[in-house]
Protein backbone atom coordinates (compact mmCIF):
# COMPACT_ATOMS: atom_id res chain seq x y z
CA UNK A 1 0.00 0.00 0.00
CA UNK A 2 1.48 3.67 -1.14
CA UNK A 3 1.10 6.49 0.60
CA UNK A 4 0.47 9.95 -0.98
CA UNK A 5 3.66 10.96 -0.48
CA UNK A 6 5.04 7.41 -2.29
CA UNK A 7 6.35 5.85 0.46
CA UNK A 8 5.39 2.25 1.53
CA UNK A 9 2.92 1.71 4.39
CA UNK A 10 3.53 -1.91 5.54
CA UNK A 11 7.67 -0.59 5.96
CA UNK A 12 8.54 0.50 9.55
CA UNK A 13 5.56 -1.75 10.58
CA UNK A 14 7.60 -3.56 13.56
CA UNK A 15 6.20 -1.94 16.73
CA UNK A 16 3.51 0.79 16.02
CA UNK A 17 2.41 1.88 12.35
CA UNK A 18 -0.44 4.92 11.80
CA UNK A 19 -2.30 4.64 8.71
CA UNK A 20 -4.78 7.97 8.04
CA UNK A 21 -6.73 7.12 4.94
CA UNK A 22 -8.21 10.30 2.67
CA UNK A 23 -11.04 11.30 3.95
CA UNK A 24 -11.79 9.12 7.10
CA UNK A 25 -11.64 10.01 10.47
CA UNK A 26 -9.29 8.48 12.23
CA UNK A 27 -5.88 5.93 11.39
CA UNK A 28 -5.72 2.56 11.65
CA UNK A 29 -3.33 1.82 14.70
CA UNK A 30 -1.32 -1.12 14.00
CA UNK A 31 0.47 -2.00 17.11
CA UNK A 32 3.49 -5.02 16.41
CA UNK A 33 1.24 -6.23 13.28
CA UNK A 34 3.56 -5.78 10.08
CA UNK A 35 1.53 -9.23 8.75
CA UNK A 36 -1.83 -7.16 8.54
CA UNK A 37 -0.02 -4.33 7.30
CA UNK A 38 1.06 -6.33 4.52
CA UNK A 39 -2.52 -7.86 4.19
CA UNK A 40 -4.24 -4.98 3.73
CA UNK A 41 -2.09 -4.20 0.80
CA UNK A 42 -2.83 -7.28 -0.25
CA UNK A 43 -6.64 -7.04 -0.39
CA UNK A 44 -6.97 -3.05 -0.72
CA UNK A 45 -6.36 -1.90 -4.04
CA UNK A 46 -6.61 2.00 -4.56
CA UNK A 47 -7.49 2.76 -1.42
CA UNK A 48 -5.94 6.44 -1.02
CA UNK A 49 -3.55 6.29 2.45
CA UNK A 50 -2.73 10.53 3.20
CA UNK A 51 0.24 9.34 5.62
CA UNK A 52 1.64 6.13 7.26
CA UNK A 53 3.59 7.19 10.20
CA UNK A 54 5.50 5.25 13.01
CA UNK A 55 3.81 5.48 16.61
CA UNK A 56 0.42 6.37 17.91
CA UNK A 57 -0.36 9.22 15.75
CA UNK A 58 -4.32 10.46 16.58
CA UNK A 59 -4.91 7.19 18.17
CA UNK A 60 -7.94 9.00 20.41
CA UNK A 61 -9.41 9.25 17.15
CA UNK A 62 -8.55 5.32 15.70
CA UNK A 63 -11.23 3.62 13.53
CA UNK A 64 -9.99 0.49 13.85
CA UNK A 65 -6.41 -0.73 16.48
CA UNK A 66 -5.16 -4.29 15.89
CA UNK A 67 -2.75 -5.71 18.64
CA UNK A 68 -0.61 -8.37 18.77
CA UNK A 69 -0.82 -10.58 21.59
CA UNK A 70 0.27 -14.46 22.43
CA UNK A 71 -2.57 -16.25 20.91
CA UNK A 72 -2.99 -13.78 17.46
CA UNK A 73 -4.25 -10.25 17.31
CA UNK A 74 -6.47 -8.29 18.95
CA UNK A 75 -8.90 -5.61 17.25
CA UNK A 76 -10.83 -3.02 18.79
CA UNK A 77 -12.67 -0.14 17.30
CA UNK A 78 -15.90 2.53 17.54
CA UNK A 79 -18.20 -0.17 16.19
CA UNK A 80 -17.81 -3.10 17.88
CA UNK A 81 -18.98 -3.00 21.76
CA UNK A 82 -16.14 -5.76 22.64
CA UNK A 83 -13.04 -6.64 21.66
CA UNK A 84 -12.12 -9.76 18.57
CA UNK A 85 -9.61 -12.05 20.08
CA UNK A 86 -7.40 -14.36 18.90
CA UNK A 87 -7.57 -13.48 15.31
CA UNK A 88 -5.33 -15.07 12.65
CA UNK A 89 -3.87 -12.85 10.05
CA UNK A 90 -6.41 -12.81 7.44
CA UNK A 91 -9.28 -12.77 9.59
CA UNK A 92 -7.66 -9.28 11.22
CA UNK A 93 -7.26 -7.79 7.99
CA UNK A 94 -11.11 -8.69 7.30
CA UNK A 95 -11.87 -7.14 10.63
CA UNK A 96 -9.76 -3.70 10.06
CA UNK A 97 -11.38 -3.64 6.04
CA UNK A 98 -15.19 -4.27 8.06
CA UNK A 99 -13.91 -0.89 9.93
CA UNK A 100 -13.08 0.78 6.92
CA UNK A 101 -16.01 0.47 5.20
CA UNK A 102 -18.38 1.54 8.36
CA UNK A 103 -16.15 4.70 8.60
CA UNK A 104 -16.58 5.17 4.80
CA UNK A 105 -20.45 5.16 5.25
CA UNK A 106 -20.49 6.84 8.78
CA UNK A 107 -19.14 9.69 6.67
CA UNK A 108 -21.69 9.24 3.90
CA UNK A 109 -24.88 8.93 5.86
CA UNK A 110 -27.19 9.17 2.61
CA UNK A 111 -25.58 6.46 0.80
CA UNK A 112 -27.02 2.79 0.82
CA UNK A 113 -25.06 -0.21 1.12
CA UNK A 114 -26.55 -2.98 -1.02
CA UNK A 115 -25.61 -6.31 0.15
CA UNK A 116 -24.49 -8.05 -3.45
CA UNK A 117 -21.59 -8.60 -5.64
CA UNK A 118 -21.02 -6.22 -8.83
CA UNK A 119 -18.79 -6.10 -11.68
CA UNK A 120 -18.57 -4.03 -14.61
CA UNK A 121 -18.56 -6.11 -17.97
CA UNK A 122 -18.00 -3.33 -20.63
CA UNK A 123 -19.64 -0.15 -19.40
CA UNK A 124 -22.32 -2.14 -18.09
CA UNK A 125 -22.63 -2.74 -14.08
CA UNK A 126 -24.14 -5.83 -12.92
CA UNK A 127 -25.30 -6.53 -9.36
CA UNK A 128 -25.47 -9.92 -7.97
CA UNK A 129 -27.70 -10.76 -5.56
CA UNK A 130 -29.75 -13.29 -3.38
CA UNK A 131 -30.85 -15.10 0.05
CA UNK A 132 -27.95 -16.72 2.08
CA UNK A 133 -26.13 -19.73 0.41
CA UNK A 134 -27.26 -19.15 -3.31
CA UNK A 135 -23.53 -18.93 -4.35
CA UNK A 136 -22.88 -15.12 -4.25
CA UNK A 137 -19.32 -14.98 -3.04
CA UNK A 138 -18.64 -18.28 -4.88
CA UNK A 139 -20.03 -16.49 -8.40
CA UNK A 140 -18.18 -13.21 -7.79
CA UNK A 141 -15.03 -14.68 -6.75
CA UNK A 142 -15.30 -16.79 -9.86
CA UNK A 143 -15.67 -14.12 -12.10
CA UNK A 144 -11.93 -12.42 -11.07
CA UNK A 145 -11.01 -14.74 -13.82
CA UNK A 146 -12.73 -13.09 -16.36
CA UNK A 147 -9.80 -10.66 -17.76
CA UNK A 148 -12.25 -8.40 -19.25
CA UNK A 149 -14.68 -7.83 -16.41
CA UNK A 150 -13.98 -5.52 -13.40
CA UNK A 151 -15.14 -6.63 -9.92
CA UNK A 152 -16.45 -3.59 -7.63
CA UNK A 153 -17.52 -5.94 -5.05
CA UNK A 154 -18.62 -9.24 -3.62
CA UNK A 155 -20.10 -8.26 -0.60
CA UNK A 156 -21.46 -4.76 -0.12
CA UNK A 157 -21.78 -2.11 -2.69
CA UNK A 158 -22.24 1.55 -1.73
CA UNK A 159 -25.10 3.47 -3.46
CA UNK A 160 -24.16 7.24 -3.44
CA UNK A 161 -26.72 9.74 -2.82
CA UNK A 162 -26.53 10.69 -6.66
CA UNK A 163 -27.58 6.89 -7.32
CA UNK A 164 -24.34 6.39 -8.62
CA UNK A 165 -22.46 2.91 -7.47
CA UNK A 166 -18.86 2.98 -6.07
CA UNK A 167 -16.55 0.24 -5.71
CA UNK A 168 -14.16 0.24 -2.61
CA UNK A 169 -11.68 -2.01 -3.80
CA UNK A 170 -11.72 -4.74 -1.85
CA UNK A 171 -10.76 -8.02 -2.93
CA UNK A 172 -13.34 -10.79 -3.39
CA UNK A 173 -13.32 -13.46 0.29
CA UNK A 174 -14.29 -16.88 -0.32
CA UNK A 175 -15.07 -18.98 2.21
CA UNK A 176 -12.98 -22.28 2.24
CA UNK A 177 -13.36 -25.03 0.73
CA UNK A 178 -14.27 -24.67 -2.14
CA UNK A 179 -17.48 -26.47 -3.91
CA UNK A 180 -16.15 -29.50 -4.85
CA UNK A 181 -18.18 -28.90 -8.28
CA UNK A 182 -15.67 -25.79 -8.72
CA UNK A 183 -13.45 -26.37 -11.52
CA UNK A 184 -9.81 -27.30 -12.11
CA UNK A 185 -9.40 -23.93 -13.16
CA UNK A 186 -11.23 -22.18 -11.16
CA UNK A 187 -9.03 -23.63 -8.54
CA UNK A 188 -6.16 -23.23 -9.95
CA UNK A 189 -6.79 -19.28 -10.01
CA UNK A 190 -7.70 -19.19 -6.34
CA UNK A 191 -4.55 -21.38 -5.73
CA UNK A 192 -2.56 -18.86 -7.46
CA UNK A 193 -4.02 -15.30 -5.72
CA UNK A 194 -4.97 -16.59 -2.92
CA UNK A 195 -2.06 -15.38 -0.44
CA UNK A 196 -3.96 -13.83 2.36
CA UNK A 197 -5.82 -16.74 3.66
CA UNK A 198 -6.78 -18.89 6.46
CA UNK A 199 -8.39 -21.59 7.35
CA UNK A 200 -11.96 -20.33 6.39
CA UNK A 201 -11.48 -17.62 4.00
CA UNK A 202 -9.30 -16.81 1.51
CA UNK A 203 -8.96 -13.33 -0.49
CA UNK A 204 -8.73 -12.90 -4.31
CA UNK A 205 -6.80 -9.84 -5.16
CA UNK A 206 -6.71 -10.90 -9.30
CA UNK A 207 -5.71 -7.84 -11.63
CA UNK A 208 -9.55 -7.45 -12.10
CA UNK A 209 -10.88 -6.07 -8.73
CA UNK A 210 -11.43 -2.74 -9.66
CA UNK A 211 -10.06 0.34 -7.46
CA UNK A 212 -11.05 2.26 -4.87
CA UNK A 213 -13.37 4.58 -6.45
CA UNK A 214 -14.42 3.04 -9.39
CA UNK A 215 -18.10 4.42 -10.31
CA UNK A 216 -20.92 3.46 -12.72
CA UNK A 217 -24.60 3.80 -12.68
CA UNK A 218 -26.35 0.48 -12.10
CA UNK A 219 -27.60 -1.33 -15.52
CA UNK A 220 -28.84 -5.18 -14.24
CA UNK A 221 -30.07 -6.67 -11.13
CA UNK A 222 -29.23 -10.70 -11.09
CA UNK A 223 -31.06 -12.29 -8.01
CA UNK A 224 -29.52 -15.82 -7.95
CA UNK A 225 -31.60 -18.80 -7.01
CA UNK A 226 -29.40 -21.69 -6.88
CA UNK A 227 -30.18 -25.59 -7.71
CA UNK A 228 -29.49 -29.00 -6.96
CA UNK A 229 -29.50 -29.84 -11.06
CA UNK A 230 -30.49 -28.59 -13.85
CA UNK A 231 -29.79 -26.00 -17.23
CA UNK A 232 -28.89 -22.05 -16.25
CA UNK A 233 -31.87 -19.62 -17.36
CA UNK A 234 -32.86 -16.52 -17.03
CA UNK A 235 -36.25 -15.41 -15.55
CA UNK A 236 -37.81 -11.81 -15.80
CA UNK A 237 -38.11 -10.78 -12.35
CA UNK A 238 -40.80 -8.36 -11.46
CA UNK A 239 -40.79 -4.74 -10.03
CA UNK A 240 -42.05 -5.40 -6.69
CA UNK A 241 -39.96 -8.70 -6.53
CA UNK A 242 -37.21 -6.45 -7.08
CA UNK A 243 -37.49 -3.98 -4.79
CA UNK A 244 -37.93 -6.67 -2.43
CA UNK A 245 -34.68 -7.83 -2.82
CA UNK A 246 -32.86 -4.94 -2.91
CA UNK A 247 -34.83 -3.56 0.45
CA UNK A 248 -33.98 -7.06 2.07
CA UNK A 249 -30.12 -6.21 1.37
CA UNK A 250 -29.78 -2.89 1.99
CA UNK A 251 -27.74 -2.37 5.35
CA UNK A 252 -27.14 0.77 5.81
CA UNK A 253 -29.38 2.72 8.40
CA UNK A 254 -31.11 5.19 5.73
CA UNK A 255 -34.49 5.90 6.39
CA UNK A 256 -37.07 3.54 5.02
CA UNK A 257 -39.20 6.25 3.30
CA UNK A 258 -36.62 7.51 1.40
CA UNK A 259 -34.94 4.15 0.80
CA UNK A 260 -38.15 3.10 -0.91
CA UNK A 261 -38.62 5.74 -3.08
CA UNK A 262 -34.74 5.87 -3.96
CA UNK A 263 -34.81 1.93 -4.58
CA UNK A 264 -38.30 2.00 -6.53
CA UNK A 265 -36.98 4.65 -8.81
CA UNK A 266 -33.72 2.35 -9.52
CA UNK A 267 -35.45 -0.92 -9.98
CA UNK A 268 -37.67 0.87 -12.34
CA UNK A 269 -34.44 1.48 -14.70
CA UNK A 270 -32.93 -1.82 -14.70
CA UNK A 271 -33.26 -5.10 -16.60
CA UNK A 272 -34.00 -7.34 -13.53
CA UNK A 273 -33.92 -11.05 -13.92
CA UNK A 274 -33.36 -13.91 -11.99
CA UNK A 275 -30.39 -16.82 -12.85
CA UNK A 276 -30.99 -20.02 -12.06
CA UNK A 277 -28.49 -22.29 -11.81
CA UNK A 278 -26.72 -25.40 -10.79
CA UNK A 279 -23.10 -25.48 -12.43
CA UNK A 280 -21.25 -22.59 -11.80
CA UNK A 281 -19.19 -22.29 -15.41
CA UNK A 282 -22.57 -22.77 -17.33
CA UNK A 283 -23.84 -19.65 -15.41
CA UNK A 284 -20.57 -17.77 -15.64
CA UNK A 285 -21.11 -18.38 -19.77
CA UNK A 286 -25.07 -17.16 -19.84
CA UNK A 287 -24.28 -13.88 -18.00
CA UNK A 288 -21.80 -12.93 -19.91
CA UNK A 289 -23.70 -13.70 -23.02
CA UNK A 290 -26.97 -12.13 -22.41
CA UNK A 291 -24.99 -8.91 -20.83
CA UNK A 292 -22.31 -8.54 -22.67
CA UNK A 293 -23.55 -8.02 -26.18
CA UNK A 294 -24.39 -5.11 -27.92
CA UNK A 295 -28.10 -5.20 -26.90
CA UNK A 296 -29.21 -5.66 -22.76
CA UNK A 297 -30.20 -8.16 -22.50
CA UNK A 298 -28.53 -9.91 -25.85
CA UNK A 299 -31.45 -11.29 -27.60
CA UNK A 300 -29.60 -14.22 -28.60
CA UNK A 301 -30.73 -15.34 -24.89
CA UNK A 302 -33.92 -16.22 -23.85
CA UNK A 303 -35.43 -14.61 -21.08
CA UNK A 304 -38.19 -16.62 -19.69
CA UNK A 305 -41.73 -15.63 -17.53
CA UNK A 306 -40.89 -14.88 -14.35
CA UNK A 307 -41.31 -17.35 -11.27
CA UNK A 308 -42.83 -17.41 -7.81
CA UNK A 309 -40.34 -16.38 -4.79
CA UNK A 310 -38.79 -19.34 -3.60
CA UNK A 311 -39.27 -19.79 -0.38
CA UNK A 312 -36.05 -19.15 1.72
CA UNK A 313 -33.71 -22.41 2.15
CA UNK A 314 -34.45 -23.50 5.93
CA UNK A 315 -31.51 -25.04 7.52
CA UNK A 316 -31.82 -27.86 9.35
CA UNK A 317 -31.86 -27.74 12.77
CA UNK A 318 -28.59 -27.82 14.58
CA UNK A 319 -28.19 -30.58 17.56
CA UNK A 320 -28.34 -29.52 20.68
CA UNK A 321 -25.94 -29.50 23.33
CA UNK A 322 -25.11 -31.99 25.89
CA UNK A 323 -26.42 -30.47 29.16
CA UNK A 324 -22.56 -30.91 30.93
CA UNK A 325 -20.65 -29.65 27.87
CA UNK A 326 -18.35 -26.95 28.29
CA UNK A 327 -17.60 -23.80 25.76
CA UNK A 328 -16.69 -20.48 25.17
CA UNK A 329 -17.38 -17.71 22.74
CA UNK A 330 -15.44 -18.40 19.65
CA UNK A 331 -12.56 -15.77 19.11
CA UNK A 332 -13.51 -12.80 16.41
CA UNK A 333 -16.91 -13.10 16.81
CA UNK A 334 -18.74 -9.89 16.92
CA UNK A 335 -21.23 -8.53 19.13
CA UNK A 336 -23.31 -5.39 19.15
CA UNK A 337 -26.18 -4.49 21.55
CA UNK A 338 -29.27 -2.77 21.19
CA UNK A 339 -31.22 -2.35 24.18
CA UNK A 340 -31.77 -5.67 25.54
CA UNK A 341 -31.02 -7.51 22.35
CA UNK A 342 -27.83 -8.64 21.12
CA UNK A 343 -26.86 -9.09 17.35
CA UNK A 344 -23.55 -11.56 16.99
CA UNK A 345 -21.79 -11.97 13.48
CA UNK A 346 -18.19 -14.00 12.22
CA UNK A 347 -16.67 -10.95 10.28
CA UNK A 348 -17.09 -11.48 6.49
CA UNK A 349 -19.70 -13.90 6.29
CA UNK A 350 -22.52 -11.67 5.87
CA UNK A 351 -24.49 -14.02 7.97
CA UNK A 352 -26.07 -11.90 11.71
CA UNK A 353 -27.57 -13.76 14.52
CA UNK A 354 -29.82 -12.35 16.20
CA UNK A 355 -30.59 -13.07 20.23
CA UNK A 356 -33.46 -12.23 22.47
CA UNK A 357 -33.05 -10.50 26.15
CA UNK A 358 -32.68 -14.44 27.27
CA UNK A 359 -30.48 -15.60 24.54
CA UNK A 360 -28.30 -12.69 25.02
CA UNK A 361 -28.04 -13.30 28.70
CA UNK A 362 -26.97 -16.83 28.02
CA UNK A 363 -24.00 -15.05 25.57
CA UNK A 364 -23.57 -13.16 28.11
CA UNK A 365 -23.26 -15.83 30.59
CA UNK A 366 -20.61 -17.82 27.98
CA UNK A 367 -17.93 -14.72 28.55
CA UNK A 368 -16.24 -17.98 30.82
CA UNK A 369 -16.02 -21.46 29.88
CA UNK A 370 -19.55 -22.64 31.37
CA UNK A 371 -21.68 -25.43 30.89
CA UNK A 372 -25.58 -25.34 29.87
CA UNK A 373 -26.69 -26.79 33.06
CA UNK A 374 -24.86 -24.23 34.97
CA UNK A 375 -25.94 -21.34 32.49
CA UNK A 376 -29.52 -23.07 32.76
CA UNK A 377 -29.57 -23.77 36.67
CA UNK A 378 -28.48 -19.68 36.57
CA UNK A 379 -31.03 -18.43 34.68
CA UNK A 380 -34.01 -20.34 36.36
CA UNK A 381 -33.19 -19.20 40.03
CA UNK A 382 -33.08 -15.34 38.55
CA UNK A 383 -35.87 -15.43 36.54
CA UNK A 384 -37.86 -18.32 39.47
CA UNK A 385 -38.59 -20.51 35.82
CA UNK A 386 -41.35 -22.64 36.95
CA UNK A 387 -39.92 -25.38 34.93
CA UNK A 388 -36.41 -25.81 35.39
CA UNK A 389 -36.10 -28.65 32.42
CA UNK A 390 -37.66 -26.33 30.16
CA UNK A 391 -35.21 -24.08 30.54
CA UNK A 392 -32.39 -26.36 30.00
CA UNK A 393 -33.41 -27.66 27.17
CA UNK A 394 -33.58 -23.97 25.30
CA UNK A 395 -29.98 -23.60 26.60
CA UNK A 396 -28.98 -26.47 24.87
CA UNK A 397 -30.50 -25.63 22.14
CA UNK A 398 -29.56 -22.28 21.38
CA UNK A 399 -26.01 -23.44 22.53
CA UNK A 400 -26.22 -26.05 19.62
CA UNK A 401 -27.35 -23.76 16.97
CA UNK A 402 -24.44 -21.52 18.15
CA UNK A 403 -21.76 -24.37 17.56
CA UNK A 404 -23.53 -24.85 14.54
CA UNK A 405 -22.48 -21.01 13.27
CA UNK A 406 -19.18 -21.09 15.10
CA UNK A 407 -20.23 -18.47 17.68
CA UNK A 408 -19.13 -20.91 20.39
CA UNK A 409 -16.64 -23.90 20.60
CA UNK A 410 -15.62 -26.45 22.89
CA UNK A 411 -13.99 -25.23 25.69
Amino acid sequence: MRTAEGRDASAGAGNTLALQFVDLPGPVILHDAPEVASGLDTALRGWPVLSAQAGTVGEAAAISRVRREATGFRVSSPWLDEDLTDLPPASAVCAVIADLAQSFYGARPEALALHCGAFLIGDRLVAMTGHAHAGKSTFMGRLTAEPDLRILCDDVLPLLADDTAMGLGIAPRLRLPLPAGASAAFRAHVAHHARLRDDRYAYVPAATVAPFGTRAPLSVLVVLDRRAQGEPRLHHLPPAQAVRHLLQQNMAPVAAEAAIARLLRLAEMLVCVRLVYADLEDAVSLVRAAFGGAALPDPSVTIHPPLPEPARPQAPAAPASAADSRWKRAPGTGMRRIGDEVFLWRPGTGQIFHLNPVAGAIWRLLDDTATPAAIAGMLSDAFAAPDPGAVLGDTCQLIGALAAADLVRPA
